[in-house]
């Protein structure tokens, strides 16, 4: 497991996701005020998130991210896992950051549900394999057709934390982007052990003259 500090935030949390998972109201609920604080992975497990929540002077580590808002949700929908995200951890090690070209972008997501959520980019999680002296990887961080990123941000309708993996998702940049985007023809990355800028043997020799010349200077 890895933890890692999150940008701050305010959000709104719900209640009933603060009292175990036999309490938990997918739906409408009650409403503590907090901030973010960390968040923690665990392989083939949803992210954890830990939250300060002020008027009890405590943190809550182990929130679900669909109990998480920009602001409280007065709807009656349900608003599971499958509503907000895409894939669990695929590795324990993880970095936080933010693309600061996309930073204040507008962002569109198709949910596994099929619903469309909109919001602005927020910050990425990002995988990583276990440091190789502490670990054999059984992660598919490093494998690059399965590496895949969390991108989060707030609905903007209901207001809760969504995140999806870049394939999923639309950056609608206010300058460089166009009013009527294409629709992306990409594929997924595939690698190859072919590619690499050592597989020639060309520097088989004398490697210790300059620019690896073969003339002596």
């Amino acid at each position: 497991m890895i933890y890692k500090n999150l940008p701050y935030k305010e959000v709104w949390i719900k209640r009933s996701f603060l009292m175990g998972p036999d309490n938990f109201k997918w739906a409408s609920d009650e409403y503590i005020q907090g901030q973010l604080v960390g968040v923690k992975a665990v392989q083939s497990s949803v992210p954890l998130f830990e939250v300060y929540l002020p008027e009890y002077a405590a943190c809550y580590d182990k929130v679900l991210q669909c109990a998480i808002f920009e602001k409280p949700y007065t709807g009656d929908k349900e608003i599971r896992l499958d509503d907000v995200a895409w894939w669990d951890c695929i590795s324990d090690n993880i970095d936080i950051y933010s693309k600061l070209i996309l930073k204040g972008s507008p962002v569109a997501m198709k949910t596994r549900n099929g619903e469309n959520r909109t919001g602005t980019y927020f910050f990425t999680l990002d995988f990583k394999p276990p440091p190789p002296n502490e670990s054999i990887d059984y992660t598919e961080a490093q494998w690059w057709s399965e590496h895949k990123q969390k991108n989060f941000f707030f609905d903007d309708e209901t207001g809760v934390l969504c995140c999806a993996p870049n394939n999923k998702l639309r950056y609608f940049h206010y300058s460089l982007g166009t009013e009527e985007p294409k629709r992306p023809f990409f594929k997924v990355f595939e690698p190859s052990n072919e590619w690499s800028h050592e597989s020639k043997g060309q520097f088989f020799g004398d490697t210790k003259s300059f620019d690896y010349s073969k003339e002596n200077s």
